[in-house]
């Protein structure tokens, strides 16, 4: 969910996701599909090289806060910038962001933006070892929309340009280095 002024984020520890170690009982981030891919598809998907998923507790407690997934993707060049048209690639690879949640109690404390800009730093250190020209994600439909638009547009996200997707946004693995710089 999208940052609100409010009170300052504890001590975070952001760790790659451990069944054993993180507490995933008491999420719930207001959004049932998301609370039950935690709770209940997270570990097959991340035991299956589905996904990757990074989870934000407050230092040495397990519950967990918030959290963050990366997995491959392609995207078609014609929905990107000119440039991926051309160099002559029908796909682009790109790195997808499938979920970023906050618990609802620690929403309107920038536990978002912590976890969307560590997941951008992962991204890059992961293009690094690969070809990736972008990161890639789908703004979440329905109540507060415009809200999760503009959070992302103010992180540097684009729209895509899919026809078929109209939610989806990407920034340029060039942007993120070049900010984070």
């Amino acid at each position: 969910m999208p940052a609100e002024t409010g009170a300052e984020l504890p001590a975070l520890r952001i760790a790659k996701f451990d069944k054993a170690l993180h507490d995933r009982s008491a999420f719930s981030c207001g959004f049932a599909p998301i609370d039950n891919f935690l709770k209940s598809s997270l570990s097959d998907q991340v035991k299956d090289g589905m996904v990757t998923a990074w989870i934000a507790t407050a230092d040495e407690d397990s519950a967990v806060l918030g959290f963050y997934t990366l997995g491959a993707m392609a995207v078609r060049a014609e929905f990107g910038p000119k440039k991926w048209q051309r160099a002559r690639v029908p796909d682009v690879p790109v790195i997808y962001i499938r979920a970023v949640a906050v618990r609802e109690d620690m929403q309107g404390k920038s536990l978002d933006t912590a976890l969307v800009i560590d997941a951008m730093k992962r991204c890059a250190g992961i293009a690094d070892q690969m070809g990736a020209a972008a990161i890639v994600l789908d703004v979440l439909d329905g109540d507060h929309f415009d809200r999760r638009w503009k959070f992302y547009a103010d992180l540097g996200f684009l729209p895509l340009g899919d026809p078929e997707n109209p939610r989806r946004v990407f920034i340029p693995i060039a942007n993120v280095r070049a900010t984070l710089a």
